[in-house]
């Protein structure tokens, strides 16, 4: 054990220069992983921890409808029953229009979300005000507000000044610093705290309008969370009531967490693989290089298992050094996350975790040495017969039981640490699968684009010739560095050209057709005026139609057989609840599949076979849910129940959908007109932002109840997500090309001597520095060009792919970005190829000759 040791120790002085390449390649994925974890892991710690102050409370029951009536009186006979009960309170949280005060801000309009709360809220936790100002219910009092910082920007106000909504004045008397509070879906706009009495007194919480209700409880007793939750949930399940608690809020946000950990990991994961390919090259070349060395060695006595033993170890150091890097980076990289980005997490700042630190070294040590293993395993066939008889004495090539069963190993391992980081056995054998197909389909076509291009070698100039030769001379790692550069530009070339689709599919909705703002929260009585108020703004009619919110309750047809809400909710897509509308006509984006489409609407007399109207179905959904012509379905909408027999079966073109996209289209009819409605309007504005600014204005005075809706800032903050998702793939595939970038400088310095003994035979011959040059230039071009094609093709095939089968849009290629993908590689390529061996060129023949 102390020769192992000892000639370890020279092995690694002597060569660690030449491998740095290949274990910052390592450390650059084991990076990638430590970041990854440490940053969930401690989001996680911060979000479950205060999963109270999330819901405000122990005990949540949200509903789209006042938990009032019937409904309200069981819930409060049920919470007033249960001894564990400390106290409750009432939350209601809606949208509406918020501008200026009169004389104040810079007369803008803003969408808001709006929270009405009472004394008691929040039960836990607390909203923080700037300055450190301590939150109190008295601020609310009188009309106060509280609102987030962007909204004061968006008005030009500042705290003491006023801000109307739904036509009263609030003064906002604090700026919110940071708020835990969850929100419910997506958020349309800054939050603007109120008390629930001012909220009540105002019209935005009246027939027909959109507002999510919640009674918050303090629970005293924590072992009685649980039965009272089950409890509430059994007693309300056939009501559009919600229950939820502390707990359940904790778990879910645990294993939403512990999935993103687990996944985001096999990012890093692949690109340590990367790494490993690098590690599996050089290896074959350091076994080449080493077989006098280990000839010798085997001359005086050494075992092949100590021969292996010592440059295991050396595989083992390096890789931990590569781990060490790895750390290194991580640290800094956490560094310099922004501490906005963390703040909505509550948490302050990330560094590395212990368990992150841990799992990303041993990912880096045991791919490095998965990955040498294999051509290690040669120096085993290494005779000391060699030193004798060098010409005749070369190294067996045989694959011997040991060598089929350690690269069987190597791969079922590396399936199991795929595992480990997905804490997942399908999702550890689809990326570990996809990992090996992308690498076999890489490996295969690179050696069929290396034996076309060698018929390059028997024609043109004397550079193009020997450059193309140069391609398959023995340990060029020509196929290691096309894999991972053509990895590098799959990823890059393949997001860009999906966003590019994504991006024209969004630009083609919004068309020419398409409704620039949607109006919400129309009454009745307010459609005609608020035609009126907007015509001078548009550049086409505004188009009003009726809008209900309904679920579905029971569904009794041929194939369907629906009794109640619990069968209602295992049927896809059946279970969450719609908006309907109800006309007399199709409109330009919908046609008709089956049945007929009524002529007009049902008479007071008049009844649909037995039930109230006529529904007509969108065609995902009645396949989905087995529908067809003359099933009879079951609405609830706002606790009134309303039955309709499905006349027909259409076809919707959602990115047409001028007038609103609607799954169910009742047939008007006195029972349907009865039900708690509004009206919604889609508005086609002109395309002067001064217009927009002045229609907006104008509708909230006018209506005050009524919210816009800008279309185009939504696609807006849609594009937004796209290009931060889009920027993170491609950070990845940014690092994968630095990955080859590195791998092929450290290939060159592998072979610096085999280069130098070329060079000084070419300089002898009389070959110049600038034909030596050239002759690099278009060696490295030619294998960036060929990365970047083979990149090229897989980008392809990722784009149709995702947006055929994923997105359901239009595939349309990029020509000009596919040819610049590989005009980019073979640039960089040859620069980085060129650059690494100007030793090479510089170096005179006579020194190199005479060694």
């Amino acid at each position: 054990m102390t020769f192992v040791l000892r000639m370890w120790w020279r092995e690694v002085r002597s060569s660690w220069s030449r491998l740095a390449f290949f274990f910052i390649c390592v450390g650059i994925g084991v990076a990638a992983i430590v970041v990854l974890r440490s940053v969930v892991q401690q989001v996680r710690v911060s979000l479950t921890s205060e999963a109270r102050s999330l819901l405000g409370a122990d005990l949540v029951l949200q509903s789209p409808r006042p938990m009032t009536g019937p409904i309200g009186a069981q819930i409060d006979a049920a919470l007033a029953a249960a001894p564990a009960v400390r106290a409750t309170t009432s939350v209601v949280d809606t949208q509406t229009m918020a501008s200026p005060g009169e004389g104040q801000g810079n007369d803008q309009v803003k969408l808001v979300e709006v929270r009405g709360v009472e004394a008691a809220y929040p039960f836990y936790g607390s909203i923080e005000l700037d300055g450190g100002r301590p939150y109190s219910h008295a601020l609310l009092k009188d009309h106060g507000a509280l609102v987030q910082p962007e909204l004061l920007a968006a008005l030009g106000v500042a705290v003491g000044d006023e801000i109307r909504m739904a036509g009263q004045r609030f003064t906002i008397r604090g700026t919110i610093a940071r708020e835990r509070a969850q929100r419910n879906g997506i958020a349309f706009g800054p939050r603007v705290f109120v008390d629930l009495a001012d909220l009540e007194a105002t019209s935005l919480l009246g027939f027909g309008s959109r507002a999510t209700y919640q009674r918050l409880a303090k629970i005293e007793d924590e072992a009685a969370l649980a039965p009272l939750t089950a409890e509430l949930r059994t007693a309300l399940r056939q009501e559009a009531v919600g229950v939820r608690n502390w707990r359940t809020l904790e778990d879910r946000i645990g294993e939403n967490l512990d999935v993103a950990e687990n996944y985001l990991s096999l990012v890093g994961f692949a690109m340590v693989v990367l790494g490993g390919i690098g590690v599996w090259s050089v290896t074959r070349v350091i076994v080449q290089q080493k077989m006098p060395s280990v000839a010798i060695l085997k001359c005086i006595g050494a075992t092949s298992g100590r021969v292996l033993s010592i440059y295991v170890l050396q595989v083992l150091t390096l890789a931990a050094a590569g781990g060490g890097i790895g750390l290194a980076l991580a640290a800094a990289a956490l560094a310099f996350v922004p501490a906005e980005a963390l703040a909505s997490f509550g948490v302050a700042g990330v560094s590395v975790t212990p368990s992150a630190a841990v799992q990303g070294v041993a990912v880096g040590l045991l791919v490095s040495l998965l990955f040498a293993l294999v051509p290690l395993l040669e120096i085993r066939e290494v005779k000391p017969l060699l030193l004798l008889r060098a010409g005749t004495a070369a190294v067996t090539k045989r694959r011997d039981w040991r060598t089929v069963g350690a690269a069987f190993g190597v791969g079922l391992l590396l399936v199991l640490v795929a595992m480990w980081q997905a804490h997942s056995v399908r999702a550890g054998l689809f990326v570990a699968g996809g990992l090996a197909a992308v690498a076999c389909v890489l490996d295969v076509a690179s050696r069929l684009l290396i034996r076309a291009a060698r018929r390059l070698s028997s024609r043109g100039g004397f550079a193009l010739r020997h450059a193309v030769i140069s391609l398959g001379r023995p340990g060029n790692q020509t196929r290691a560095i096309l894999m991972v550069v053509g990895l590098g530009c799959f990823f890059v070339l393949g997001i860009r050209a999906l966003q590019g689709n994504l991006l024209a599919h969004l630009s083609d909705q919004v068309g020419p057709n398409s409704p620039d703002f949607v109006v919400i929260d129309v009454q009745a009585d307010q459609v005609a005026s608020l035609r009126e108020v907007v015509r001078p703004f548009l550049r086409s009619p505004a188009r009003i139609a009726p809008l209900m919110r309904g679920r579905v309750v029971a569904v009794e047809g041929r194939e369907a057989q629906l009794r109640d809400r619990d069968a209602v909710r295992e049927v896809r897509g059946l279970s969450r609840e719609f908006g309907m509308t109800f006309r007399s006509e199709l409109e330009p984006n919908e046609r008709l599949l089956a049945g007929t489409f009524w002529p007009g609407p049902l008479g007071p007399d008049e009844s649909a076979a037995g039930a109230d109207t006529e529904v007509s179905v969108e065609r995902e959904i009645a396949r989905d849910a087995h529908l067809t012509v003359g099933d009879v379905i079951t609405f609830d909408v706002a606790g009134q129940r309303l039955t309709a027999r499905v006349g027909s079966v259409r076809a919707v073109a959602w990115e047409n959908s001028q007038n609103g996209g609607f799954v169910f289209v009742l047939r008007p009819a006195p029972a349907v007109e009865r039900l708690a409605h509004n009206y919604v309007g889609f508005l086609q504005a002109v395309d002067d932002p001064a217009a927009r600014g002045r229609l907006q204005r104008d509708v909230v005075k006018s209506h005050p109840n009524v919210s816009l809706i800008n279309v185009r800032d939504i696609l807006d903050s849609v594009r937004d997500v796209l290009a931060n998702v889009t920027f993170g793939v491609t950070v990845v595939g940014a690092v994968t090309l630095a990955s080859g970038a590195l791998i092929l400088a450290g290939a060159i310095v592998m072979t610096r001597f085999q280069r130098q003994y070329d060079a000084a035979i070419y300089r002898t011959l009389g070959a110049s520095t600038r034909l030596m040059t050239t002759m690099l230039a278009i060696e490295y071009a030619m294998l960036g060009a060929l990365a970047g094609l083979l990149g090229a093709i897989g980008a392809l095939a990722l784009s149709w792919g995702l947006a055929v089968y994923l997105f359901d849009i239009e595939w349309r290629p990029d020509a000009a970005l596919l040819g610049a993908g590989v005009f980019a590689a073979a640039a960089v390529v040859c620069l980085v190829g060129v650059a690494a061996s100007l030793d090479v060129l510089v170096k005179k023949p006579l020194a190199t000759l005479r060694s």
